[in-house]
């Protein structure tokens, strides 16, 4: 019994995730075709970006798979870049990140940016009062369609209620 060896495709903006079954020579541009074909990103290949979980580089175009991609997560994205605005209290700071990078990415980068304890216990949200993010949702899934930014609460997870 052999077991196929296969990428996953996230589609950002979307819950959805496309299992790409990896061939000798399986290039970026076939999975694009595939990412198209859903009609989830728009109708253009060239307005479709892949990354690379947590990863900052954009896969080039004339990338090609091997077997050592297996089970990995590849993002198509619609937007190259989010940018993301964090409320802390009354601060506020703005950074950069890629669709596929995860909330756990975003969290340690809010960590540095306010200079909250690195071993504390802090969460992001997407409202000042809504649950906690899990680590390992993709920021370009929570961008609503036709924006690539989204406004994010940094908050410590216990609060004193009263």
């Amino acid at each position: 019994m052999s077991i196929e060896n296969i990428i996953h495709v996230h589609l950002g903006g979307t819950d959805e995730t496309l299992a790409c079954k990896l061939q000798e020579g399986l290039t970026l541009k076939a999975v694009a075709l595939l990412v198209l074909g859903t009609g989830k990103l728009g109708n253009k290949i060239e307005e479709i970006f892949f990354f690379e979980e947590d990863s900052d580089d954009e896969l080039p175009g004339h990338h090609t798979f091997d077997a050592s991609h297996h089970g990995k997560r590849i993002h198509a994205h619609r937007c190259r870049k989010v940018d993301v605005t964090f409320h802390y209290a009354d601060q506020k700071r703005e950074h950069v990140f890629r669709a596929g990078a995860t909330i756990g990415k975003l969290l340690d980068w809010a960590k540095h940016a306010f200079g909250g304890d690195q071993n504390g216990k802090y969460a992001l949200r997407l409202s000042a009062d809504g649950e906690p993010l899990a680590h390992a949702v993709h920021v370009g899934t929570l961008v609503k369609a036709g924006h690539c930014s989204i406004t994010i609460y940094f908050a410590p997870t216990c609060r004193i209620q009263g």
